[in-house]
């Protein structure tokens, strides 16, 4: 089947994913392909009907192989880009995300780093096509980039002022799902889980107890800030899929805590004094967004070894020690440094310096689509009859998507006459406007 020039950027959590696809599709539409992006569901209902093109995925996760293969079947060009695996430094993690038949599903694997590609090639059982192109969440983070986020940091700001902004990390134990059992049934529908490898046993025991310690930990660490500093804002952000409720009553006794987790977390990491987590890919975030991040590992293993955040920011095991050096930080500006070297961390992270992901990855999806060449029509879409977990995880406005492609364009350059439209709930087309 004959390609179009038109690239398909399905995601699942606005939180994480929108600004960075957001800029690979300003990206694309500069260059005047067609661009379909938004929700995955209806997309991934949609590849018999779209016109073929290429579909950029964002996971390695089993749930997605279905799509995939109708994608492929239907003569689309599959990219996937595991969005877990940015900047992981250890190969035990990398290999974990690779669920059995990954490295058949798509036609290309994109990595967020040569590290990610020496793992896999080393992995696979047959080495498919794998590229380097690190990930456009970093693009964004630059100085060259970081004006998309004034609007949002000033309002963050009006409303905490200055403010320790803690991002947890407890996707399975403090999770959205009903209990930790629903939790582990997802995981091994997903392929990262697989119930008879006991070292793929062990290695979920080790996950389990590695948040719930930092969970404790951190909990003693915010308490003791609070009291340390009662002026003091503590913004806690839970990661998207944790239940926010779940927070509910613990910090009861500290006035100047607050659990909020609304739009993208990257603004509110860039507007802080200062970040705290627990081994969380933010702190990389804050690192290259020029914000100062202490990590707390109450148990450091192979989990914490595997994130860069805890080679570029100053790791703690004590909640109290970490709460020293925070109160130091903010009242002195002096922090500990981490141990990897700015120049070192680009075989982590390809786009760290100053190659840009956003171009690179752009360049890749189009290589084997035919030239631009005006409009591509778009079918009537099958709507995916999207449930209240899906719009959670998902849900933006036209006006909203328009604002945010709009500072984009601020940033990289204005493109020829495109159209944006909304072709479904919460999902958008970039075509070439009709001359």
């Amino acid at each position: 089947m004959k390609r179009a020039p038109i690239v398909y950027l399905p995601m699942e959590f606005a939180a994480r994913e929108f600004e960075g696809k957001a800029l690979i599709a300003a990206t694309l539409a500069k260059r005047g392909y067609g661009v379909l992006f938004g929700e995955q569901w209806t997309i991934g209902t949609n590849f018999q009907r779209l016109p073929p093109g290429a579909v950029l995925f964002k996971s390695f996760n089993t749930l997605h192989r279905p799509a995939m293969t109708a994608a492929r079947t239907y003569g689309h060009n599959v990219f996937v880009l595991e969005e877990e695996l940015l900047a992981r430094t250890d190969a035990k993690s990398i290999a974990g995300f690779c669920a059995e038949g990954i490295f058949d599903a798509p036609d290309v694997i994109l990595t967020n780093s040569a590290f990610e590609k020496e793992v896999l090639t080393r992995v696979a059982p047959r080495p498919p096509k794998i590229e380097v192109c690190g990930n456009p969440r970093v693009d964004i983070l630059k100085p060259s980039h970081r004006a998309f986020f004034k609007r949002d940091i000033d309002a963050v700001r009006a409303r905490f002022g200055d403010f320790v902004l803690v991002n947890t990390n407890f996707g399975v134990i403090n999770s959205f799902c009903v209990d930790l059992e629903e939790v582990t049934r997802i995981h091994v529908q997903s392929g990262f889980v697989r119930p008879g490898d006991p070292d793929s046993v062990r290695e979920w025991s080790d996950h389990i107890e590695f948040e719930q310690l930092n969970k404790a930990a951190m909990t003693t660490a915010i308490i003791d800030l609070s009291r340390r500093k009662p002026a003091l804002n503590i913004v806690l952000r839970p990661h998207p899929a944790e239940a926010v409720e779940r927070w509910d009553g613990v910090f009861s006794d500290c006035p100047n805590v607050a659990v909020v987790r609304e739009g993208p977390h990257v603004p509110w990491t860039l507007a802080c004094n200062l970040l705290l987590h627990t081994s969380c890919t933010t702190g990389f975030e804050a690192y290259v967004g020029g914000k100062t991040a202490l990590s707390l590992v109450a148990k450091p293993n192979w989990i914490s070894q595997s994130f860069i955040s805890n080679r570029l920011n100053p790791v703690f095991t004590d909640p109290l020690k970490l709460v020293d050096a925070a109160q130091s930080y903010l009242e002195t500006g002096e922090v500990p440094v981490g141990a990897l070297k700015a120049a070192e961390a680009e075989h982590f992270v390809w786009n760290i310096g100053d190659k840009n992901a956003a171009n690179r990855i752009a360049t890749l999806l189009t290589r084997d689509l035919p030239a631009p060449r005006g409009k591509v029509a778009l079918p009537a879409l099958q709507l995916f009859d999207r449930q209240p977990q899906h719009k959670k995880k998902f849900s933006l406005s036209i006006a909203d998507c328009a604002d945010a492609v709009g500072r984009i364009f601020a940033i990289i350059g204005q493109p020829p006459p495109i159209n944006l439209d909304q072709v479904g709930d919460s999902l958008f087309y970039f075509s070439p406007a009709s001359k």
